[in-house]
């Protein structure tokens, strides 16, 4: 039998756990909408150094928590709708290389 101390410990980890869910499909849909848009920001020396750069380690993130979460299906459809741009050929590459 679990504390009322341990319970309410546990739903939140649960509900953070939903939340990063949440994140994780919001940074991807977004990253992968405006991926032609970062792909050009990217290349520009004004932004070296900026949090555009931590995209790409971020994404495969998302990518890993995701699938690990069961949300595969989700993640191929983001793919699968974005338009041609590096971050979706690189988070395609990634996803692909966690379902071998």
């Amino acid at each position: 039998m679990l504390s009322d101390d341990q319970a309410t410990h546990i739903l939140q980890a649960l509900d953070a756990l939903d939340e990063l869910e949440a994140a994780a499909l919001k940074l991807l849909r977004a990253e992968l909408q405006s991926g032609q848009t970062i792909d050009g920001l990217i290349v520009d020396p004004l932004t070296e150094g900026s949090r555009l750069d931590l995209l790409c380690l971020t994404d495969t993130l998302a990518v890993d928590l995701l699938s690990v979460l069961g949300r595969r299906e989700s993640i191929a459809r983001l793919i699968e709708t974005a338009p041609n741009s590096s971050a979706r050929d690189a988070i395609a590459h990634h996803f692909a290389r966690g379902t071998v």
